[in-house]
């Protein structure tokens, strides 16, 4: 492995991380030449001969992840360490090494070698000019081959918060017990999007942008964490779902608007519920890029209104007065879901909303179903 010039761009151990989460295993697998063992792979665990010695037993496994052990010498990790082990070097030169051959991707542009110091000047440019001309450029997010749902399980909090084992596989939902990924130890949202590919003939297919993991708790220190490079304000959660499902057609042109809503358990529940005319936004700051996104499924479908379902404290409320006017401004009909307005009104007075119903993942299935009935959602 080539040492790399005093002037070359060096990885951080966040760009490892981006590296560990996106890499391709099986480009990977073929790129470094190891001899596929037919008949006893499977299509998310191939076996091979080892890349370390002559052997006439395939012992060599690799899966997900680029997760390997090699039964032949006792030792295994993932796709960095296997490059260390084959090219040698350090674990940043094996990083590099996996970028340049393309096998996984990283907030870092290699083609470029700049010292620290014009980096600094580079950016404090770029900076200086998106302040002054007020430009907004969101980068945009590259599919991924990794799913990292292929190695979660269930785990009970999914159960109380009201999702069940088909919306999880559904949506791509699930509990990372083991690993490298960062991820480890978090509920795991899938983040994808329905766009062409060079396979699907000119027709929108589900690709996989991302993933996000949610903490167990809700007093951790972070409660979701997304990879490094992945740009959530160029995405909306479950975006794919109003391209590709023909329920979901169905259900905006009859409603005549689509919900969104602020984060993936809200987005989960009201799946769960039925309902398939439902987005997030990643939080209460909607973006200009996810507005424009929020536009094209609207123009696609034939609707202007955009019901917003923002969390009900000071922040989901402040966020959706700034989103009706992001939405207003592109031509879109916002209305704000108003938390405190009775939702019906019986023989004994006006029914309101419970004070601890907070978001849209609070409320029960049913309860959700009924405000769809009820036509405010």
């Amino acid at each position: 492995m080539n040492k790399l010039a005093p002037d070359t761009i060096r990885l951080t151990p966040e760009h490892l991380d981006e590296i560990r989460a996106s890499v391709d295993w099986q480009a990977m697998f073929g790129g470094l030449g190891l001899r596929k063992a037919e008949g006893k792979s499977k299509p998310n665990d191939w076996w091979a001969f080892s890349p370390f010695h002559e052997e006439k037993t395939p012992s060599f496994h690799m899966g997900p992840g680029g997760l390997w052990f090699d039964f032949s010498i006792g030792e295994g990790g993932g796709a960095i360490e296997l490059i260390q082990k084959l090219e040698g070097g350090n674990r940043f030169e094996a990083g590099r090494y996996i970028l340049e051959h393309g096998w996984a991707h990283a907030s870092v542009d290699l083609s470029q070698p700049v010292t620290g110091q014009r980096d600094k000047v580079r950016r404090s440019v770029t900076k200086a000019v998106t302040e002054k001309t007020g430009a907004v450029s969101t980068p945009s997010n590259a599919p991924i081959r990794q799913d990292l749902i292929t190695m979660c399980d269930t785990h009970p909090r999914l159960e109380e918060r009201g999702i069940s084992e088909e919306t999880c596989a559904a949506l791509g939902i699930g509990y990372l017990a083991q690993g490298r990924s960062p991820l480890k130890g978090r509920i795991v949202f899938q983040v994808a999007d329905a766009r062409e590919t060079r396979k699907s003939e000119g027709k929108k297919v589900r690709v996989i942008l991302s993933h996000l993991g949610r903490a167990i708790t809700d007093d951790a220190d972070a409660k979701y964490l997304f990879y490094p490079g992945f740009h959530k304000s160029a995405e909306l959660y479950c975006q794919e779902i109003p391209w590709l499902h023909e329920d979901a057609h169905e259900q905006i042109t009859k409603t005549g608007f689509i919900v969104l809503t602020e984060g993936p358990f809200d987005v989960a529940k009201a799946y769960e519920a039925g309902l398939r005319n439902v987005v997030g936004s990643f939080g209460a700051a909607l973006s200009e890029a996810q507005a424009y996104k929020l536009a094209d499924l609207a123009r696609h479908h034939n609707v202007q209104e955009i019901r917003l379902v923002f969390d009900r404290d000071k922040a989901g409320r402040e966020g959706a007065v700034r989103a009706t006017k992001l939405l207003s401004d592109i031509g879109l009909n916002a209305r704000i879901f108003d938390w405190n307005a009775p939702v019906a009104r019986t023989a004994r007075g006006p029914v309101h909303i419970p004070p601890e119903i907070q978001d849209l993942a609070d409320f029960s299935t049913q309860q959700i179903a009924w405000l769809r009935q009820q036509k405010l959602l």
